[in-house]
């Protein structure tokens, strides 16, 4: 599949919106996805970025109509030349909407039609009107500051963000965050993925598993990161440790792509003076998610239980734990040295 990436998306409606604007609509074609097609799009006036998917007639039913707009509009396109014969569904950013997280959003859509393309032509709809949904009630979320807790959790990630840039992966560190997308794993990094969950020194370490998925490893290499802080005078806030990344990240591309992550992991710049307690990194354990590994697994779950959410206890696991370089080195990263 091309043209799925943020910089494919932006480069594709920088073009379009550079062309006469007489028409009401201008369309680049993308991609095709099994029977559905994919076109990236300017609406004029105004010149607003829109990602379009048209399906076959008969594999669109929407008893409950479009989803609502969000931060961004859906729309039906009716164009009798290109979409004679198909439903065309378009995705149109709001002239106050933010373009990174639209870039974003368009840029996720497409993965899930890309994961779905061998469903069939209404299964391929159902997914991804039902993504679609999911964005939009993200967009409609009020935005408060962040627990302590979500602190905590964020600052594992980035601190894991962090190591990847530091191993070699700076140019794609960021691509590899799909917590923020809701991603079953925090990290996809090559064929394999790394879960992190994060703690206080003092804590039980006590990690909550969001689902049956998220340390099911299916065959794959999977790391479950164990990533402990402390409160200390010497150690970095959460505002602190995103200036740092911000500094680190090299390509206007990630830097970006990384802006568009922090707000959909809650950190919003108008809550900054919340974000006080200084944390230092006190360990960091990477345990191989294998075939003895305590976990709910997909194959092993009856069928009948849907969603489960467990706790799992971080400090009672036999397995033993790896540093941070072998787990990398596993999933094909080597460190560049200074």
């Amino acid at each position: 599949m091309t043209g799925w990436t943020e910089e494919g998306l932006l480069r594709s409606w920088r073009v379009l919106a550079t062309q006469d604007d007489s028409a009401n609509w201008r369309f680049v074609h993308l991609t095709d996805v099994g029977p559905v097609a994919v076109e990236a799009g300017c609406q004029f006036p105004g010149r607003r970025e829109a990602l379009i998917v048209s399906f076959p007639r008969a594999a669109m039913s929407m008893p409950g109509g479009l989803p609502d707009g969000k931060g961004f509009d859906v729309l039906t396109i009716r164009d009798g030349g290109l979409f004679s014969d198909r439903t065309a569904i378009a995705l149109v950013r709001r002239p106050e909407g933010s373009l990174d997280i639209f870039t974003v959003m368009a840029a996720d859509v497409l993965r899930t039609l890309d994961t779905a393309r061998t469903h069939s032509p209404r299964d391929l709809a159902e997914a991804f009107i039902g993504r679609v949904s999911d964005w939009q009630t993200f967009m409609a979320r009020k935005r408060r500051p962040l627990s302590l807790q979500a602190q905590v959790g964020l600052m594992g990630e980035l601190w894991l963000l962090s190591q990847l840039i530091q191993h070699g992966a700076s140019t794609t560190a960021v691509d590899c965050w799909q917590g923020p997308l809701h991603s079953a794993q925090d990290f996809l990094i090559g064929s394999g993925a790394v879960e992190v969950k994060s703690s206080i020194v003092g804590n039980s370490f006590l990690a909550r598993i969001n689902s049956i998925e998220q340390l099911d490893s299916d065959g794959c290499l999977m790391f479950l990161a164990a990533v402990r802080f402390e409160e200390a005078p010497d150690g970095m806030n959460l505002v602190e440790m995103v200036e740092r990344l911000r500094e680190t990240l090299p390509a206007a591309g990630q830097l970006r792509l990384f802006e568009a992550m922090l707000l959909l992991s809650g950190y919003d710049e108008d809550h900054v003076e919340h974000y006080r307690v200084k944390l230092k990194l006190s360990d960091a354990r990477f345990f191989p998610v294998e075939d003895d590994f305590p976990c709910l697994r997909r194959a092993t779950v009856p069928a009948q239980v849907r969603k489960a959410v467990y706790t799992l206890d971080v400090d009672a696991l036999e397995q033993l734990a790896i540093p941070v370089e072998q787990a990398f080195s596993s999933l094909g990263l080597v460190k560049h040295e200074p």
